[in-house]
């Protein structure tokens, strides 16, 4: 029984630990976009994956489905504010200012045109 208990609580801070990870950034940016790609490691890395790539919980958003073409900046910036629409992501309101979405949004376009 104590084992089972010990176990049970390794494992849920073999979880949070795993959450908390932070994602580094892998590709070198030009100095105009290093401020997107800074927010863009700090608030969507977690899911959408270091420099864009895509993680197990949320799209590369390097595809071309996520071009600007297809998926202007104004969507981008209200997924963030407000979540997606499938409820898939939450909102990241709280998380950041409207200049900080901007320059996210800048460092996504940089890396889809790569």
């Amino acid at each position: 029984m104590r084992f089972a208990k010990f176990f049970k609580y390794c494992f849920l801070i073999s979880l949070i630990a795993i959450s908390c990870v932070k994602i580094e950034p892998k590709n070198v940016v030009p100095i105009e976009f290093k401020e997107g790609q800074k927010q863009f490691h700090r608030v969507c890395a977690v899911c959408h994956g270091a420099d864009v790539s895509g993680g197990s919980k949320a799209p590369n958003l390097g595809q071309e489905k996520y071009f600007q073409v297809s998926y202007p900046n104004r969507k981008i910036k209200k997924t963030i504010l407000n979540g997606s629409t499938s409820g898939a992501m939450p909102s990241q309101k709280s998380k950041v200012t409207d200049e900080e979405i901007k320059e996210i949004i800048k460092y996504i376009r940089y890396v889809q045109n790569k």
